[in-house]
């Protein structure tokens, strides 16, 4: 197969794996909140859930990715399994049955990230060049799921009201899953250096250095930083006026802003540095947080773009410095390693905290949520992570993408 086939091919995965997510996760916390009239601490819990669920799952992905099963083909028993377990959750209403299933389908879910990674890793040729022009069709796929969705579907429905579409989002989603996991099988498998099948501890082995063990920490804190968006934005944007159908369509504005930052990435990595450019997407969360906090709804609005910035300035350049220091036989377990971080530990901690604040800031009378007071806790966490950076992190010369 042609390198350029391969990379249309590799892009069709990016889009169908962030289309499962993509059309349920920016509204999750408005339907938990508002159609099943959870409490914010139950929402909060639920949305931990998958994050519990990547803490356990990429252990046994760590051992069996490339070494008792090729990664493409590992994706597709996830996937296809996943969309099975959605299917089932979409039809539950009450607090424990969503909160088991959730947690099942995170299990399967889970790796799903890290293997898309992995199995492009494996394929192209150059990570730094080329990684971020096929990661970009995931938050392409977001976009077009958002807008699909809110717009041919549940254009004309009112959140509760008799019939209302909103909890077709996760059978859109399960849809989506299986096709990808049909699809996985169909993706031929990577090369490998060698026969010898890789050790878990080989890839373990990778983050014991300085300065990976520095930006582990700030990955992970960061993670919790950024799930307050996906905790508090669809909620927000509810309370101060928008309507169901133009949330999900709001919120792709930043997927539209991560395209273009993940199609340029190569180019701001050549001149920037890994250093740098991870600083300005911590900062990045700063500051759009401050405008969440203190701005109206244009501004709102203008500002949900940066999303790009905060996304791929420091997860997925994160990702790629990861690959730098990652064999063929160490990368897939490496991949699950870090993204335990982010999809689990992270994730885990954000929505904990991220629950326990709109708790303390929920006024039981409105039902309503003081985002002033919630914003301002993540502008916090953001400027000091990237004072830690700055403070910390050193780029060593072989690691500095210059031009």
């Amino acid at each position: 197969m042609s390198y350029r086939a391969s990379r249309k091919r590799l892009s069709l995965m990016m889009f169908l794996q962030y289309a499962a997510p993509g059309v349920f996760i920016p509204i999750l916390s408005h339907y938990l909140k508002n159609y099943l009239l959870f409490t914010p601490f139950q929402v909060g819990v639920i949305l931990a859930m998958p994050a519990v669920a990547a803490i356990i799952a990429p252990f046994p992905a760590v051992w069996a990715a490339d070494r008792l099963i090729a990664a493409e083909r590992l994706l597709g028993v996830c996937h296809f399994c996943a969309g099975i377990v959605m299917l089932w959750l979409s039809q539950q209403k009450h607090f424990l049955p969503f909160l088991s299933i959730y947690f099942i389908y995170g299990l399967l879910f889970a790796p799903t990230f890290a293997l898309t990674n992995a199995v492009s890793f494996h394929h192209i040729e150059d990570a730094k060049r080329d990684f971020g022009a096929i990661r970009m069709w995931g938050p392409i796929s977001w976009v077009v799921v958002g807008w699909g969705f809110s717009m041919l579907w549940l254009r004309n429905e009112s959140l509760g009201a008799p019939g209302s579409r909103l909890p077709h989002a996760l059978i859109f989603s399960g849809i989506a899953s299986m096709m990808l996991g049909a699809y996985a099988f169909a993706l031929p498998k990577g090369k490998k250096t060698n026969d010898k099948p890789p050790s878990p501890l080989s890839a373990l082995s990778i983050f014991t250095q300085r300065n990976m063990l520095i930006l582990c920490g700030v990955t992970l804190l960061n993670a919790a930083v950024h799930q307050f968006y996906y905790y508090g934005m669809s909620p927000y944007l509810n309370q101060i006026g928008l309507s169901n159908q133009y949330i999900l369509p709001a919120m792709s504005l930043g997927q539209l802003g991560e395209i273009f930052m993940l199609f340029s990435l190569g180019f701001f990595l050549r001149r920037l540095g890994i250093k740098t450019t991870l600083v300005i997407g911590v900062l990045s969360q700063a500051i759009r947080c401050a405008v969440f906090a203190f701005a109206g709804l244009p501004w709102v609005l203008a500002v949900i773009p940066s999303h790009g910035i905060c996304y791929a300035f420091f997860f997925t350049t994160a990702f790629i410095y990861v690959d730098l220091h990652s064999t063929a036989e160490t990368r897939a377990g490496a991949q699950q390693l870090f993204n335990l971080l982010i999809s689990g530990f992270g994730t885990l901690l954000g929505n904990l905290i991220a629950g326990k604040m709109a708790t303390l800031f929920f006024d039981n009378v409105s039902r309503q949520i003081d985002f002033t007071k919630f914003w301002s806790m993540s502008i916090l966490g953001a400027v000091t992570l990237s004072l830690v950076l700055i403070l910390f992190f050193h780029e060593e010369k072989e690691e500095a993408l210059s031009q």
